[in-house]
């Protein structure tokens, strides 16, 4: 029965809406991966693992499901010291860098030289599978039937025989047949979407159902196309506070395992940079820049609860008055407005949790509840923009685009429906953080937002929004502000784009932001360029009024090494300005600004 259903999903080959929740064998789903992890929990004491991959991404045991089900041992470790290869498994995990082993130490000169051989060659030696163990039998019996609803749920398109893979079925989606069909029509050298790493091994062992593969130029899926986030779309499609990025955004994580049933990881970066702004105002200074977050987040049947800490070391790297920023405007230092200087981020930046469940089969509602934390009102915060992420200095449109990303007491209820459109709003305290950077600002729940984001397809986020913000400036007592922001980012393989205009209105008067950034990234480093023209209203010690400002900055930054799953570059960037001329006495008549910084941040998954 499952093999012709999954000829007829073969045949159609049509794409899937992928995480379209909640499956009807959801709950199947989860008892059956509880099964094989207590499954696997009894080789490990038996001491019938010798593999060499870390654990899977929601398991607590190290070591791959598939030769633990097929075998009921695994050698892909020891077969990998002795240079005859591992397990399809194993091998896309050392290529998403979830490798266990020193690759130096065995010869073997990177993740891409290491050969594949089927896990039906990985069974330890004198090694039988035990078929009465109670775990492996009930997780066999709910893993097939929940294949059979997932095929018929248009859910499980898979490129490999056998029953498809085990994989993407814990995840409720397969779409590996059409990954690759769509993979065979490209040319050599342009990027391919893959298929999942148990399906590698089906191929290798020559189970693959569509003619003409070639198993040694089969691409391997990212790992972060197989998690999911915590409002039930795609993790690479969730960006800061309950905001959408393209779905096919890249992600810079590390996993650190699975504490209690939460499944934890790290993002972040960490910069040391020095900067010199130009022009009769500029200042030179070395500083440094951080943005360390961890998420934990567990399945709870259907239902989706994740926790976020996001902080931040610049209080104390860079005392109250942050660092050069040529035009920069916002928030104070020693109860005067920050002049030509970008304020440090607070040493707590989101502290949130987040619960998601379903509503009906292709509708997802959410509820977003953070002492401090991103409302919805704007787009992605730059430094989780792939756009923007690569460029050490804050925009000067930041108080336009995205100035709410840090903001204390905020309630967000939203729904997904499907991966394409979201609607959320928010309450939220308007006023921008004060100057202690070390603690959790008054509460009051004086500003509203909504938000409604369109993603159309994988390479694509459309979003428009609106907010009122209650009093927001310290040194303007009493004066709202409403804020509109439109947003279009862009994902295509390396290169990332985006394009933000936002208007402030207070005093019943309009001030326009709009930025177009754009970045190229492959594994080597990056180039990136960011063009901003805003109406600052705020300029400190010159006559009152809006200036037009224009900015445009180049720059890129090179990678030199990687280590225990972190990437170090080094980087550069310049700055050019136009501006009236009546601000020539003041700024000079061609500032040029310019920095370096090293940087440190997970590697790409």
């Amino acid at each position: 029965m499952l093999m012709a259903l999954l000829f007829a999903a073969l045949a159609s080959a049509h794409p899937i809406t992928k995480f379209k929740f909640p499956s009807k064998a959801a709950k199947q789903l989860l008892a059956a991966s509880k099964e094989l992890e207590a499954y696997k929990s009894d080789l490990d004491k038996a001491g019938k693992y010798s593999c060499c991959m870390k654990a899977p991404t929601g398991s607590r045991v190290d070591g791959c499901n598939m030769c633990a089900v097929q075998n009921g041992s695994c050698s892909c470790g020891a077969n990998l010291a002795q240079g005859k290869g591992v397990c399809g498994e194993c091998k896309g995990a050392w290529l998403n860098g979830k490798g266990g082993m020193n690759l130096k130490e065995v010869g073997i000169a990177n993740a891409e030289a290491i050969p594949v051989l089927p896990s039906q060659h990985q069974s330890m030696a004198d090694v039988k599978q035990d078929e009465s163990n109670p775990h492996l039998k009930k997780y066999r019996e709910l893993i097939l039937s929940s294949k059979k609803v997932l095929v018929t749920e248009k859910r499980f398109n898979c490129c490999v025989g056998k029953g498809g893979c085990d994989e993407c079925a814990l995840e409720q989606y397969c779409g590996c047949a059409v990954n690759l069909n769509e993979d065979l029509k490209k040319k050599d050298g342009e990027k391919k979407d893959g298929i999942c790493a148990q399906c590698l091994d089906g191929q290798h062992a020559g189970h693959g159902r569509i003619p003409g593969v070639d198993p040694n130029k089969v691409a391997v899926m990212s790992m972060d196309m197989n998690m999911k986030g915590a409002i039930g779309t795609d993790m690479s499609q969730e960006g800061s506070g309950t905001t959408w990025l393209p779905a096919n955004s890249p992600m810079y994580m590390k996993n650190l395992g699975v504490f209690g049933g939460y499944d934890v990881n790290f993002m972040g970066l960490g910069t040391v940079n020095f900067a010199d702004s130009g022009g009769k105002r500029g200042e030179s200074q070395w500083f440094s820049n951080s943005m360390l977050m961890f998420m934990a987040q567990k399945e709870i049947g259907e239902d989706t609860l994740a926790f976020r800490f996001m902080g931040s070391l610049d209080p104390f790297a860079d005392g109250k008055k942050g660092y050069p920023n040529l035009f920069q405007t916002g928030e104070t230092a020693f109860g005067e407005p920050l002049k030509d200087r970008q304020h440090p981020h607070d040493l707590i930046m989101e502290l949130a949790a987040t619960y998601s469940k379903p509503l009906s089969e292709n509708v997802r509602g959410f509820l977003y509840l953070a002492p401090v934390g991103e409302p919805a009102l704007g787009t992605s915060a730059f430094q989780h923009r792939p756009s923007s992420w690569e460029m050490p200095e804050a925009p000067i449109n930041h108080h336009w685009n995205d100035g709410t990303h840090i903001s204390s007491g905020v309630v967000t209820a939203g729904v997904n429906i499907g991966e394409t459109w979201k609607i959320d709003a928010s309450l939220f305290t308007g006023r921008e953080p004060d100057e202690n950077r070390y603690d959790i600002d008054p509460i009051k729940l004086d500003s509203a937002s909504g938000r409604i984001t369109f993603n159309p397809t994988r390479n694509w986020s459309l979003s428009a929004s609106y907010g009122f913000l209650n009093d927001p400036e310290s040194l303007e007592p009493g004066v709202d502000v409403h804020r509109i922001v439109l947003s279009a980012l862009h994902q295509r393989g390396d290169l990332s784009l985006g394009a933000v205009w936002a208007r402030n209105i207070k005093h019943g008067e309009n001030s326009d932001a709009f930025s177009l950034e754009g970045t190229y990234a492959n594994a080597g480093g990056s180039l990136f360029a960011r063009f901003e023209h805003v109406d600052k209203d705020e300029l400190v010690d010159v006559p009152e009024g809006i200036y037009k400002i224009n900015k445009f900055t180049l720059g890129g930054v090179k990678n030199f090494a990687r280590s225990g799953g972190f990437e170090y570059g080094v980087g550069a960037y310049l700055a050019l300005y136009s501006f009236p001329s009546s601000l020539n006495d003041y700024y000079g008549k061609n500032p040029v600004s310019f920095g370096i910084f090293l940087r440190v941040r997970p590697e790409k998954m």
